[in-house]
């Protein structure tokens, strides 16, 4: 029989104690390490990262990146950044440009319109092949973070495309139509030249191809003695204006704003030299809109016409305002503002206006004068004629040879004959003023009595309107003043009457019967009348300082006949 054990060592049994305990099983011998691997637990291997296989397609280029067939890798940074970002600012700047700047509109809203709709498409192809090709990259294993990061920026881009053309195209598809065919839809400016030649006045929003309709007629004769451009206009294209600003300064024409002159019209007026900023007139300044949402162009376009605002000498504490004013407000600078800071002429403070050179000037010239300057032009307001009439008087003196003072004093006799008027329709508090200041106009023309000597005051009272020649300038202004102020009044609801019995007597027993009528011939302009040599103004003068003595009531009805006679 067989046996498969090991044969074991031969051991002598006499020689064996066997009483002495066996000894311990010796130890067996440490493993191998490639036995002692092999004994230890053994882990799963990590499954391997499966690798995103771009499938090969038999599409063209443009159908592989439609459906996403391409890596995300080529759809997104070479067909949609290095495409589609640029063809999405191109669009929405073309439109930025022709609404801000509107330089060669008709071509530009050519150019919008046929290439637009490709635009659009290549923009929608770039955006939905790169969306998908990430979607794929996403669904065979590719890192979440690019893919979503793709897919977040391609959204947005996709919303910025959506804005353009919801907000900034659609609306505005009519106007660009109307530039394809050479027709601006805000409108174009009136150009009018008057009857002298003198005056070029513009009305109306400053549209496409204005400058170069006002280019044109500076060019032609009738044009060779223009002097200013009278604006009333409430904006428009900027770069229209800016030319036209630039015609001017070329020229050296004056500029005049006879209404508001906003926006874009401040450009042609701040051209100018000089500037007036005629009574009721107004500048208005916000910022440039290039009517898109896109913040990048609204700065741009509003730095390109604050530097604008700078070189035609506009200060920049109002330049920061301007900017600060949204496009939709207006802010109206205050005349004392534009006094302050030398941008208009200051207006007249008394009757006086700027006199046409003699030899040389025309009625309408002088007829201009009087229009611009603030009472002539509330007289003419509520009294038409009068500066046709004044204009006459002042032409005819001096054409004759009158001094300069002397045409001035010429029109005050078509003044006087509606001071009466004036003075009767004012109310209380206003003619009381007035009664004050010719109280100080006749101690500042009273003089020492002297035998023979008629003093300035009497003919003052009397009504010889040249002693108003001697009157301070202080007082001229005031009377100016107050003359604005009673021909700008709202006329009086009811017509004054005639003095009745009671109020007579009431005026003879509270400042006696001389009172009635004392300054009725204020403004008679009678140079012929009778002198009375010897009469002095202290009697009037006396009167006049007892009113603010009398009882309201009382005291009203005394002014009030000063100037009725009996």
């Amino acid at each position: 029989m067989n046996d498969a054990r090991p044969p074991r060592p031969y051991v002598d049994p006499t020689q064996v104690d066997h009483d002495k305990p066996s000894p311990p099983p010796a130890q067996a011998p440490a493993p191998a390490a490639w036995e002692q691997a092999s004994h230890q637990p053994r882990h799963a291997a990590a499954r391997p990262r499966p690798r995103v296989v771009v499938k090969e397609s038999r599409r063209g280029y443009f159908a592989s990146h439609w459906h996403g067939e391409q890596s995300l890798v080529r759809s997104y940074w070479v067909n949609n950044m290095l495409l589609a970002t640029p063809l999405a600012l191109m669009l929405t700047g073309l439109m930025s440009w022709i609404s801000a700047k509107g330089e060669s509109l008709q071509i530009s809203a050519i150019v919008l319109l046929l290439g637009l709709p490709l635009l659009t498409s290549l923009d929608v192809w770039c955006i939905v092949g790169a969306w998908r090709a990430a979607a794929n990259y996403l669904r065979e294993g590719g890192a979440r973070l690019w893919g979503w990061l793709a897919r977040i920026t391609l959204g947005l881009g996709a919303l910025q495309l959506a804005v353009s053309i919801l907000f900034g195209f659609l609306p505005s598809l009519g106007e660009y139509w109307q530039m394809a065919r050479g027709i601006d839809p805000i409108g174009q400016a009136t150009l009018s030249l008057s009857a002298d030649g003198h005056s070029l006045r513009l009305d109306g929003t400053i549209g496409m191809g204005d400058a170069e309709r006002l280019a044109t007629l500076l060019k032609t004769e009738a044009a060779r003695e223009l002097r200013r451009v009278e604006l009333t206009s409430p904006g428009g294209r900027v770069h229209e204006a800016e030319k036209m600003a630039t015609a001017l300064k070329q020229h050296g024409y004056a500029s005049r704003a006879v209404g508001t002159c906003a926006s874009a019209c401040t450009l042609v007026f701040l051209a100018g030299n000089p500037r007036q900023l005629t009574p009721g007139a107004q500048l208005g300044f916000h910022r440039a809109s290039t009517g898109t949402y896109n913040p990048v162009f609204e700065e741009l376009a509003n730095q390109q016409l604050a530097a604008t605002y700078r070189d035609l000498g506009l200060p920049q504490t109002m330049i920061d305002k301007t900017l600060r004013t949204p496009s939709r407000s207006i802010w109206f600078a205050p005349r004392e503002d534009l006094l302050a800071h030398s941008l208009i002429m200051p207006l007249p403070q008394t009757l006086a206006i700027a006199l046409p050179a003699a030899g040389h000037a025309s009625l309408a010239d002088f007829d201009d004068a009087l229009r611009i300057h603030p009472v002539w032009g509330a007289l003419e307001q509520r009294n038409g004629g009068t500066v046709v009439a004044v204009a006459k008087r002042m032409f005819d003196a001096q054409a004759a040879g009158a001094t300069d003072e002397d045409v001035q004093a010429a029109a005050w006799s078509p003044l006087a004959t509606q001071m009466p008027a004036l003075i009767a329709d004012s109310d209380a508090p206003t003619r009381r003023r007035y009664v004050q200041l010719v109280a100080d106009q006749l101690k500042a023309l009273r003089t020492p009595p002297k035998p023979g000597v008629r003093p300035a005051c009497r003919d003052l009272l009397e009504g010889r309107l040249t002693a108003r020649l001697q009157l301070p300038l202080p007082l001229q202004i005031r009377e100016s003043q107050w003359l604005l102020e009673a021909a700008s009044a709202a006329p009086p609801r009811w017509l004054p009457k005639p003095a009745s019995a009671i109020e007579i007597e009431v005026l003879d027993r509270s400042v006696g019967a001389a009172a009635m009528g004392m300054l009725s011939r204020v403004w008679a302009d009678a140079p012929d009348a009778a002198p009375a040599p010897g009469a002095g103004c202290e009697p009037v003068i006396a009167t006049l300082d007892r009113l603010p003595t009398l009882p309201p009531a009382r005291r009203e009805l005394v002014e009030r006949l000063l100037f009725q006679a009996r």
